[in-house]
């Protein structure tokens, strides 16, 4: 009888421990839509995909490649079963133009975007114009010249520069506009293509922390002359007054950037990450905890992360508080980063 009962109680023993083991590497996954493979956010967040299990017990992030912000704002508003167990790199005027109903990138309003909530902004960006002819020094210089971006589906590099040269009223007086992709608008710049590129300067909070795109280093190998394009801040204010776009406008000091001995004016925008508000709460509070704890782990393998300070990252929760998802605020809350 006592034989049996040790034998129970070992076999008791041993489910304990297999329960116990299944419930250790029980894990939670949460993709997150960002941008082409090889592109700053992807590389960062593929880069949390690696260091995660070393910061949290079961939550698993998960870099996903996608053609750029855009394209994730169209293809998650469509797609509820996402909502749930996703969150998608975004922006806050690809999700004003997507609720709205902004043509030609969302002809029609996409309802299901006044229902998404910002998880954290992963940087403040700068969408700027390049040209190595110093006869064109302003926007007013683009009629009848060859302008090539990135691809539309990218909010930063394609979308914001379609929206302003629409909105300066120049889209019928330049001789081209070609959405080629971030390297390929310079590449033609460079090669007489084109007259007039683009690059987008990621920051933190204030510019206390920069970070150049790629192509920015195209330019600068090349031994040619180039310049920067600044866009007067009244043509950005009438814009944003005239259509409720948040742009910002953003003025560089000289030498923020390479190549730059004089201020810079341009229009930026809150690079977000975004959740449905149906994306569970704990587990939105868990990945914002996450996501602030690490941010000084992803600097050592990715730029990007030099930019992901605490502050910079819970700076909607503090200037749009209502736009913030109630996970990720308890989480900046408790983290006193928002009072």
């Amino acid at each position: 009888m006592k034989h049996i009962t040790l034998a129970s109680a070992k076999a008791a023993l041993v489910g304990v421990a297999a329960l116990a083991a299944v419930q250790a590497v029980a894990e939670d996954t949460v993709d997150i839509m960002v941008s082409p493979t090889g592109t700053g956010p992807y590389l960062a967040w593929a880069t949390v995909q690696t260091y995660a299990p070393d910061f949290h017990d079961s939550l698993r992030p998960v870099a996903v490649e996608t053609p750029g912000f855009v394209y994730n704002v169209r293809y998650f508003a469509s797609n509820p079963d996402l909502w749930k167990n996703t969150l998608i790199g975004s922006g806050e005027v690809v999700e004003w133009a997507a609720a709205n109903g902004v043509p030609p990138f969302f002809p029609e309003p996409l309802e299901a975007a006044k229902d998404f909530r910002v998880i954290g902004t992963m940087t403040q960006s700068s969408n700027l114009f390049v040209a190595t002819d110093p006869e064109i020094q302003g926007p007013s210089d683009f009629e009848g010249k060859r302008i090539a971006t990135g691809l539309l589906s990218q909010n930063e590099w394609g979308m914001h520069q379609r929206l302003m040269v629409e909105g300066l009223g120049l889209m019928d007086k330049v001789a081209s506009y070609s959405p080629l992709g971030p390297n390929a608008n310079v590449e033609a710049l460079l090669d007489g293509r084109a007259d007039v590129g683009t690059v987008v300067l990621h920051s933190a909070l204030g510019l206390k922390n920069n970070l150049e795109a790629g192509p920015f280093k195209t330019l600068e190998s090349s031994g040619r002359d180039w310049h920067f394009v600044s866009i007067d801040p009244t043509d950005i204010e009438a814009y944003v007054e005239k259509t409720g776009a948040p742009f910002m406008v953003r003025e560089l000091p000289a030498n923020t950037m390479s190549n730059q001995p004089e201020p810079v004016t341009t229009v930026g925008n809150n690079v977000l990450l975004s959740a449905h508000k149906d994306f569970p709460e704990e587990m939105a509070y868990e990945f914002t905890k996450l996501w602030v704890t690490m941010g000084p782990t992803v600097a050592k393998y990715n730029a990007v992360g030099g930019i992901w300070d605490a502050d910079s990252i819970a700076n909607m929760a503090r200037t749009n508080p209502e736009r913030i998802h109630p996970g990720a605020m308890r989480a900046y809350k408790e983290l006193g980063l928002v009072k």
